[in-house]
């Protein structure tokens, strides 16, 4: 018998009418599946190449730099265009003539912008720019090509996934093979040497862990609760220098479009990877992004699809393999994103065109930034080698023009400490961290900037701590090394080695750190604000209300209080100036190690005590501040609604 080839789509539906599947459900299996296979039944050409002067000029003049009349804009309005937008066509200015003048700058300012030699001419290097994958939005934003919004009435949600899983077993087999999870050990994963890996790898972790809330029902489950906190915090709040592309509420909510899904990777791994380039923005800025399947899709704000072709309604067309991979066009209330599904996209690999790498570049668009010359830049127009697929970051530069518009990450912490850990060369690296509620951020010191991915919770991170810390100490001494955390009426010994709370905590605060015998001093109290260790006279400093208790370590279990204590804040520590003058209740107070400096913390501020020496036996203090924190530790910011 001759086996006859069928194509797998038409397989599946005459699968689907022999077991009786609805077709609906038969478009939500199909949806559901990897079809990367796929590919090796597509056509990859060369048509994208720019080999002659016709094409040249169409990509100046499609990216803003032939403004003349040209080829590509006698061609580019279809029939009807400026009678279904009749405001668009009165903007459009009379046809005239490129000369070889135009022709000639247009080419030196294409030049300039990708670091090449102004020649002003269609050199090799120059054409070779031109054949180059890249973003279609124009590099002069005022030369954007008009659209209109996406066909609405458009089904709200997802296909559910759960009742699927047993059906499609082989549901993420692909990705699973892609996603590793790494070890969850804080203290022997932080090398800066391995930063980088560290960061794909975790980046792989994060997703895999939004892909497996989407399968087992616990996101749907999140977002119902959420959904009308979600949109009170959309509510209009006051931005600085906000350009008109810019989102002012506290939460941008986006979506996967129900007609816009990719026929190359599963409807899971899309809506993972487009939350991982979200998040990336979230963790440099005061935005928070948030997957919306429930609202009505008007009331969404960034709406993405992937298309070919004509696709979406949308005038700016896609040209097939290379070229042009994906825009973002604005409109009144909202944005669009848009990705050319003939190219090959890929998640978590080194080949292809990696859909993080592409959503992370257009979420860029819709907040409102714009194309870079530098080619290190997630801004670069160019699909860039020199960003690699899976490691890449933001840039400095990204952050920072990002942050212009929409400021920078701002909020109070329960503690702060560092924590000290010896490299395998026997060098002491003092990464500093900062709770809040139940998470943290690591900040990575040598660096100046938080690790990458964070925050991460805390539980299952530091096991048997609780959330909402009072305080963290790190007693080091000739005869003590260890590392207390404080939380109400308890505090937790932390053992580093087995990365666990010792055996036998809690214990209570009032059973271990008791008065001295005879003394009428109060013991230490509850629910502290802060604990210091005072490297100078190896004294604890517990810090509670507008009083500070000094508490001797060397007294073992009965150390409170030393003569004079408890004493007011203002007086233990005096300030150079009334404006400096330390605030009751304070937030925290840790010793800096890569400083040599004392800081405490009260909100968004910081203040530092400037006479602070670890060496000097007379403890001088002077407290200087105060400053926002935002100033001396970068882009530490909440990434979850």
């Amino acid at each position: 018998m001759i086996e006859i080839p069928m194509p797998e789509a038409s397989f599946v539906i005459m699968l689907c009418l022999l077991v009786r599947i609805p077709v609906s459900r038969t478009e939500e299996v199909f949806h559901l599946r990897d079809r990367h296979h796929y590919l090796r039944y597509r056509t990859f050409n060369d048509k994208n190449l720019i080999t002659s002067k016709e094409k040249a000029e169409d990509i100046l003049a499609k990216y803003g730099y032939l403004k003349c009349g040209s080829r590509r804009q006698k061609r580019s309005v279809f029939p009807g265009f400026f009678h279904i937008l009749p405001e668009v066509g009165s903007r459009f200015k009379p046809y005239r003539a490129c000369t070889r003048s135009d022709l000639e700058n247009a080419i030196k300012n294409y030049q300039k912008t990708y670091n090449t030699p102004q020649t002003g001419r269609l050199d090799a290097g120059t054409l070779q720019i031109m054949s180059e994958s890249r973003c279609g939005n124009s590099d002069d934003e005022s030369a954007a090509v008009p659209f209109q919004p996406m066909q609405l009435g458009l089904r709200s949600g997802y296909p559910p996934v759960k009742r699927f899983k047993r059906e499609v077993p082989k549901l993420t087999l692909a990705l699973h093979d892609l996603i590793m999870t790494p070890s969850r050990k804080p203290f022997t994963r932080l090398a800066p040497s391995t930063s980088t890996q560290f960061s794909f790898s975790k980046r792989r972790r994060w997703m895999k862990d939004y892909i497996e809330q989407i399968e087992s029902g616990v996101f749907d489950r999140k977002l119902e609760k959420m959904h009308e906190y979600i949109q009170s915090r959309r509510k209009k709040r006051s931005l600085h220098n906000v350009e008109r592309y810019a989102f002012n509420s506290e939460v941008v909510t986006w979506r996967l479009v129900e007609s816009g899904y990719s026929n190359q990777l599963t409807i899971n791994t899309q809506r993972g990877a487009l939350a991982l380039a979200f998040r990336m923005w979230a963790e440099v800025i005061p935005l928070q992004f948030q997957e919306d399947t429930l609202s009505p899709i008007n009331n969404v704000d960034i709406l993405i699809a992937f298309g070919r072709g004509d696709h979406q309604n949308c005038p700016n067309h896609f040209d097939g393999f290379g070229g042009q991979l994906s825009h973002a066009v604005k409109i009144t209330g909202n944005s669009e994103i848009h990705v050319d599904d003939d190219e090959h996209l890929t998640v978590a690999s080194d080949r292809g065109t990696n859909l993080v790498k592409v959503a992370s570049h257009e979420v860029g668009h819709a907040l409102g930034m714009l194309h870079t010359s530098r080619n290190y830049s997630i801004m670069y127009a160019i699909y860039s080698q020199v960003i690699p697929n899976n490691n890449f970051e933001l840039g400095w530069e990204d952050r920072k023009s990002v942050q212009q518009m929409y400021g920078t990450c701002e909020g109070r912490f329960d503690t702060v400490f560092d924590w000290v850990r010896r490299r395998p060369d026997g060098q002491l690296i003092y990464n500093t961290y900062f709770f809040r509620d139940n998470h943290y951020w690591m900040y990575e010191n040598r660096f100046n900037r938080t690790r990458y991915g964070d925050p991460l919770p805390i539980n299952p991170e530091w096991k048997g701590i609780p959330n909402n810390i009072d305080g963290f100490v790190h007693v080091w001494t000739y005869l003590q090394d260890k590392s207390y955390f404080f939380k109400g009426r308890y505090y937790y010994l932390y053992d580093s080695i087995n990365d666990r709370v010792a055996p036998g905590y809690p214990r209570t605060i009032s059973s271990d750190f008791r008065n001295i015998q005879g003394s009428k001093s109060p013991r230490i109290p509850d629910n502290i604000d802060s604990v210091f260790f005072d490297q100078r006279n190896t004294v604890l400093y517990f810090f509670k209300g507008k009083y500070v208790y000094a508490y001797d370590v060397e007294r073992g279990s009965e150390g409170c209080c030393l003569p004079g204590y408890p004493r007011e804040i203002y007086l233990e520590f005096p300030s150079t100036d009334p404006k400096s003058k330390l605030p009751l209740n304070l937030d925290a107070v840790y010793y800096s190690y890569s400083d040599r400096s004392m800081y405490f913390f009260k909100g968004k501020y910081y203040w530092k005590n400037r006479a602070f020496n670890p060496l000097d036996r007379r403890r001088r203090n002077a407290i200087v501040g105060p400053k926002l924190i935002s100033s001396k530790w970068y882009d530490i910011c909440d990434t979850e609604v």
